[in-house]
């Protein structure tokens, strides 16, 4: 704590202003010379650190400009696969509307056919019932039948025997068409089992590329293809239901043929147009399931497309989004990137304008100095009190320059009462305490602050050390290129602000150090040195 001030101190300081003032004293020669090598070193240093800044600076902009590169090629190549998938989408469309076109053509056609098939088998049944109702009225006729037994009986046999050759052909037709209702399956399944094959080998390719929204799509597509195979053989069941259903009949009119004998002839003759009316409707009902089978194949491709085109649209919404992202992230850098110039523009220009301060300080401490050294004569008042103006002019231009870069106190703060730390300090005996430090105890506070440089440097190659072991770590983790760049931007933001409190706390060094150059310049000074400081300053502004 600074000691209290007594009452005698104003006679004191009205003696000491009357007695002549001593010149400079080598020990604040040396003090100065001290100094003035201090604030040489200082500038020489802020000028290595400027260097290494601007090197820095190079490299950012060097790092700039290739991610600059790299994202004009990202932004290009994704444009172009854009354009791509639009062309592609395009083509899909187009071909989509004219399977479409095509299978509604087709679906019309087929029902103008069923139709028609429709007709015609009741038109066949009408004419059937009315031949039975015929051979009805003939089987009345017992005469006629008596005349004509015998060659009925002859008859008979010979139709028996066509009956048998015809159940054998027919047998062996139905066991054909089983035969191949069998292998068309077989078929079928296999064809199936290749294309679920080539759609698993295409979502292998794709899932690397595409979310897993698009593997729960080609799950439900194989869901959808297993559901269709069942489809399909359900129909083949059908199919046979139906083969079934004709066999019952065959039977049946075979019972009718036993049943009435007395017109097997007619009825053979009917029986065998039956049988070419089964066959027709047999080989119509074949070629009814094939355009049934196709139009499934169709139905098939139809959804598949449209699969494909919901997907196709879905990939290039998220291009868009891609790209509006990327065109973000560059404005974003940009800005970044002129707001960083800016500001070590701003901060080499202080830092210009510090060393201009200091120099113009040194400068004028040497000027002061070699002019009292050289000068073997002693000083007359006059002298020293010109010599001691210009030393005050220069510490108030060095004290408005420092306020205005804002790394001191302003004039204003002049005005109020000395501060205790411009108070000599008294020792416990009433004598006062040496002015300058020992050479000792500099060299252990150059030590001590050659340490703590020492300290601060290591903890931030630790530091910087860390950090690149996170980066190591995040770019084997990270393989896309967005989570890189976010990655990398904050990394530069990382380094910036450890740039801007790098430099706050250089500022927050310079202000304590020229604060504890003023207040030693301002100890070294006599008990007069004060009060002519004060008047100055209030001329000073009262100038202004």
């Amino acid at each position: 704590m600074p000691p209290k001030k007594k009452k005698g101190g104003k006679k004191s300081g009205k003696k000491k202003a009357e007695k002549v003032e001593e010149p400079l004293t080598e020990e604040c020669k040396e003090f100065y010379l001290l100094q003035i090598k201090d604030l040489e070193e200082q500038v020489q240093r802020y000028q290595a650190k400027c260097d290494e800044l601007e090197v820095r600076e190079k490299d950012l902009i060097n790092e700039y400009e290739t991610l600059k590169k790299d994202k004009k090629e990202i932004v290009s190549f994704l444009k172009r696969t854009l354009d791509q998938r639009a062309d592609e989408l395009a083509d899909l469309t187009d071909r989509f509307l004219g399977l479409q076109q095509a299978k509604e053509a087709e679906k019309v056609a087929f029902e103008a056919q069923l139709a028609q098939l429709r007709h015609e088998f009741q038109e066949t049944k009408d004419q059937l019932t009315s031949e039975n109702m015929v051979l009805a009225g003939k089987l009345a006729s017992l005469e006629e039948f008596r005349l004509h037994k015998e060659e009925m009986i002859a008859k008979i046999a010979g139709l028996e025997a066509l009956v048998k050759s015809q159940e054998d052909e027919h047998q062996a037709a139905i066991y054909d068409l089983e035969k191949k209702n069998v292998l068309d399956k077989d078929r079928l399944k296999k064809e199936m089992l290749e294309r679920v094959a080539s759609v698993a080998v295409e979502f292998r390719r794709v899932s690397d590329k595409q979310t897993a929204e698009t593997t729960k799509r080609m799950i439900r597509e194989n869901v959808l293809l297993s559901a269709r195979l069942s489809k399909a053989s359900a129909k083949c069941i059908e199919v046979l239901e139906e083969n079934q259903a004709l066999k019952e009949q065959e039977e049946i009119q075979r019972r009718q043929l036993g049943v009435v004998e007395q017109g097997q002839n007619d009825l053979a003759r009917r029986s065998i147009s039956n049988q070419k009316i089964v066959r027709m409707l047999t080989e119509k009902c074949k070629t009814q399931q094939n355009i049934l089978q196709s139009y499934v194949i169709q139905d098939q491709e139809t959804t598949q497309l449209q699969s494909r085109h919901v997907v196709l649209q879905k990939e290039l919404d998220a291009v868009r989004q891609e790209l509006q992202t990327a065109q973000k992230g560059l404005e974003l850098k940009n800005k970044e990137a002129e707001e960083l110039k800016q500001h070590l523009m701003e901060e080499q220009e202080a830092r210009d304008k510090m060393g201009q301060i200091l120099k113009g300080a040194a400068f004028a401490l040497k000027e002061v100095l070699l002019e009292t050294s050289s000068e073997d004569e002693p000083l007359t008042d006059a002298q020293d009190s010109a010599i001691r103006s210009q030393m005050l002019q220069a510490l108030l231009s060095l004290l408005d320059s420092a306020a205005m870069l804002g790394l001191g106190p302003a004039l204003k703060e002049f005005f109020l009462d000395a501060p205790d730390f411009l108070m000599h300090k008294m020792e416990p005996g009433g004598k006062r305490s040496s002015w300058f430090l020992d050479e000792e105890e500099e060299e252990e506070e150059k030590k001590e602050n050659y340490e703590e440089q020492e300290e601060k440097e290591r903890q931030l190659e630790k530091e910087e050390r860390k950090k690149e072991e996170k980066e190591k770590e995040q770019e084997n983790v990270v393989h896309e290129c967005e989570q890189e760049e976010e990655q990398k931007e904050q990394e530069k933001q990382e380094e910036g602000q450890q740039e801007m409190e790098k430099q706050q706390e250089e500022k927050k060094k310079v202000e304590s150090q020229q604060a504890a150059l003023s207040d030693k310049s301002l100890e070294g000074r006599p008990a007069g040195f004060l009060p002519q400081i004060k008047m100055a300053l209030t001329s000073s502004t009262a100038q202004t």
